[in-house]
């Protein structure tokens, strides 16, 4: 820091302002009032640091030594004056709050954001400026990522450092959850070992133990690669000193879902590929609704354990086994050896019979007719988060009034009928004989209807939109025109009948108002 001018000066406090820049925002009154009385008897010892402006000084160090002055009504005080620019007064205060023995570790962090945001550092330099290390300056910043409610336990000492830390390195989503959870039998805070094991139960996952290859880059394309996310203890080992295992996923969400990917990847390969593989299940742990009655649907059953099958462990010789497919349970998403129960095996068909041959070949027309669906819906998935990502369906200039831009106007408008209304027309256009087509059929038809049809559906789409807009409402002004249109409504008569009522009402209030002046004479 360059000082181009440094001398000690008595100064009217009246001529001193505090200083925009001070990180620091919280004071304790008792402090202050105590450290008054220390100067009321021992005098300032300290003299306060400040930079010249145009309207007297601005205080740069010190805030504390100058409340405190106020307190006991110092006319003037003994002052350090420095010129100083912004950066330079902003570094004066930030170490001198970083000297104090009392700082708070968040106050600490608040300070480091800003000397990075504000003050240009790097965290080498403040690791350097302040003789720190650099992992002391990471875990330090980290602690700015608790949200309101940790912060304010932090603030009140009912958490201390360790276990903020452990808190800090989560989403904030995950910061609520494991708020709802962190009280123990005394109604305070679990203890930093406590809070890590049901974070490590329930937030956190070894990659280690993932089913799925943390290097696939296109297993979920928005989460790229494992080893590329910052939400992974290896990303970053100062802020994961404690982490002793291998490495551990902090976005559990995250986590889940690849293995879902990953897991009904492996489904859609063995319906594909006609393997002779069994989907089995545990019998104590509930199944994906979304997989279940998407197996449901190709006539795949799942063999439950227990009941239908056994697992097969080491070396075991006998015949009769068969590969299975584990999609919940704790070996979830692994092949495993079974062997079928006699129960299940007296369900089970001769392979080699007609009535076995007839029922598989029955089994395969149908999944391979759901599986066309599943092509076209994957097909549709591609196109609408292409079309997400572009940014033609945003920009002016890149849309035309097409077949297409007429097709989806006309499917809005029958999608914000009501059902009731939906029957109603359905029959009365024709709409629903044309549904036994399918999609495409009723598509047909509803590109068919003329303009006159088309107001139909529009007019009564728009007064149910707006039925209970305020008259002063555009949307209420285009129903009223709407109205005049069918002729049959008498508008007319009532606005008559209602102005009616309004003269009457006008007449009253006038004749209050009158015998209100009379009454004091005005």
């Amino acid at each position: 820091m360059e000082t181009i001018t440094e001398h000690l000066k008595a100064v009217a406090l009246v001529e001193i302002s505090t200083g925009k820049t001070n990180p620091r925002n919280d004071f304790n009154e008792q402090s202050i009032m105590e450290l008054a009385e220390s100067i009321k008897e021992n005098g300032l010892l300290q003299p306060l640091l400040v930079r010249p402006t145009d309207k007297g000084y601005e205080l740069v160090c010190g805030e504390r030594r100058l409340r405190a002055c106020k307190l006991i009504n110092l006319k003037s005080v003994p002052v350090q004056i420095r010129d100083l620019n912004d950066q330079e007064a902003l570094e004066a205060q930030i170490i001198e709050n970083l000297e104090r023995e009392d700082v708070h570790p968040l106050r600490e962090a608040e300070t480091f954001r800003l000397m990075i945001d504000k003050g240009n550092y790097r965290i080498e330099d403040i690791a350097t400026k302040i003789a720190k290390s650099e992992k002391f300056i990471l875990q330090r910043l980290s602690l700015n990522n608790l949200n309101a409610e940790w912060k304010k336990l932090f603030f009140k000492d009912k958490i201390n450092l360790s276990k903020a830390l452990i808190i800090a390195r989560l989403d904030k989503k995950y910061q609520k959850e494991v708020a709802e959870n962190a009280s123990d039998w005394s109604g305070g805070i679990k203890s930093a070992k406590q809070l890590q094991s049901y974070i490590d139960s329930n937030i956190t996952a070894l990659i280690s133990k993932a089913i799925f290859n943390p290097l696939d880059e296109k297993l979920i394309k928005k989460a790229g690669a494992c080893v590329n996310c910052p939400k992974h203890s290896g990303a970053n080992c100062s802020l994961f000193p404690d982490v002793k295992e291998e490495d551990r996923c902090f976005d559990n969400q995250c986590f889940s879902s690849k293995t879902g990917k990953h897991i009904q990847t492996e489904i859609d390969s063995i319906i594909n590929n006609a393997e002779d593989v069994y989907l089995i299940r545990s019998k104590h742990q509930d199944t994906d609704d979304e997989l279940t009655q998407k197996l449901k649907k190709l006539g795949i059953n799942v063999l439950v354990n227990y009941d239908d099958f056994e697992t097969i462990h080491g070396k075991d010789k006998r015949k009769n086994k068969v590969r299975g497919f584990w999609i919940n349970g704790y070996d979830h998403g692994k092949y495993v050896s079974i062997r079928l129960t006699k129960k299940q095996e007296e369900k089970s068909l001769d392979p080699k019979s007609k009535e076995s041959v007839n029922v598989q070949i029955d089994k395969i027309n149908v999944r391979a007719k759901r599986m066309l669906e599943l092509d076209d819906e994957k097909v549709h998935k591609r196109i609408v988060e292409t079309m997400s990502d572009t940014e033609a369906l945003i920009v002016i200039g890149k849309h035309k009034n097409c077949d297409a831009t007429e097709q989806i106007s006309r499917l809005v408008l029958w999608n914000a009928l009501s059902w009731p209304k939906k029957e109603h027309y359905g029959k009365l256009l024709d709409i629903d004989k044309y549904k036994k087509e399918g999609s495409a059929g009723f598509l047909k038809r509803l590109m068919e209807l003329t303009k006159d049809d088309m107001a139909i559906i529009i007019n009564n789409v728009g007064f149910d939109a707006f039925k209970s807009s305020l008259p002063t409402n555009s949307e209420a002004i285009a129903l009223r025109r709407l109205a005049e249109s069918f002729g049959s409504i008498p508008i007319e008569d009532f606005e008559k009948e209602q102005k009616a009522i309004a003269n009457k009402r006008i007449s009253r209030q006038k004749e209050r108002v009158t015998k209100l002046k009379k009454s004091v004479k005005l």
